[in-house]
């Protein structure tokens, strides 16, 4: 029997009686090209491409992967599911004052 536990809780979900959410996040670097940068017709990028990549050893490609790109899966009971809905990002919310416009 497969056994699934909360990631967000640690409760356990028993898979025919509890609901199970599965929450996928992908996360990408992103490299804006500069407005000003001009490309140079002659650059042979392959080239460029393979000499980084000769350089780089086994642990150092795999730290920059990690900073680079990630794919993580969190399974999440009811009761946490809904309250990443309401805050997916985790963020600390703040006491906000409603004043009257008198």
């Amino acid at each position: 029997m497969i056994h699934y536990t909360c990631d967000r809780c640690n409760c356990e979900l028993t898979p025919n009686e509890d609901l199970r959410y599965s929450v996928q996040v992908e996360i990408k670097a992103v490299f804006d090209t500069p407005t000003d940068f001009v490309e140079d017709v002659d650059t042979d990028h392959l080239l460029e491409l393979n000499e980084i990549l000769e350089r780089l050893g086994d642990d150092e490609s795999d730290a920059i992967g990690e900073d680079v790109y990630q794919r993580r899966r969190y399974d999440l009971c009811s009761g946490c599911f809904r309250q990443y809905q309401k805050n997916p990002l985790g963020r600390e919310h703040s006491l906000s004052f409603g004043f009257s416009a008198n």
